[in-house]
């Protein structure tokens, strides 16, 4: 089977970038190919556990929220790397702030995973 690669560097809340990146890499486990995201700049904001948007929820605009659907990407064995610099560089504190299963990592995961993926997707 093939690896797929993703380059998220949006924010949870400013596109839906997170959202093709989920829907993609859903489709990728399901048919059994491996599954790494490099979450890098606003990117990082995405995995951040206990996100709310409200007011949108009920207009099903954010009917889930980002960090619930990384974390079934994450049981189901998609790897989910954050960039250590722009988790601290936007104050997040990885070890309450993320989910169990969401790492952290510098620019020499995402060359290694630019090396190994068969495809990369930057959104």
């Amino acid at each position: 089977m093939a690896h797929l690669g993703f380059l998220l560097t949006g924010g949870p809340f400013d596109s839906e970038r997170w959202r093709t990146a989920y829907e993609l890499g859903r489709a990728a486990l399901d048919t059994g190919h491996d599954v790494t995201y490099f979450h890098y700049l606003d990117g990082a904001l995405v995995p951040v556990a206990d996100q709310t948007l409200p007011g949108c929820a009920d207009d099903g605009l954010y009917d889930e929220m980002p960090t619930a659907k990384f974390q079934e990407l994450v049981g189901d064995g998609a790897e989910v790397i954050c960039c250590g610099l722009c988790v601290d560089a936007r104050g997040i504190d990885a070890e309450t702030d993320y989910p169990e299963g969401v790492e952290v990592g510098l620019l020499p995961d995402l060359a290694d995973l630019l090396g190994e993926a068969d495809r990369v997707v930057s959104l």
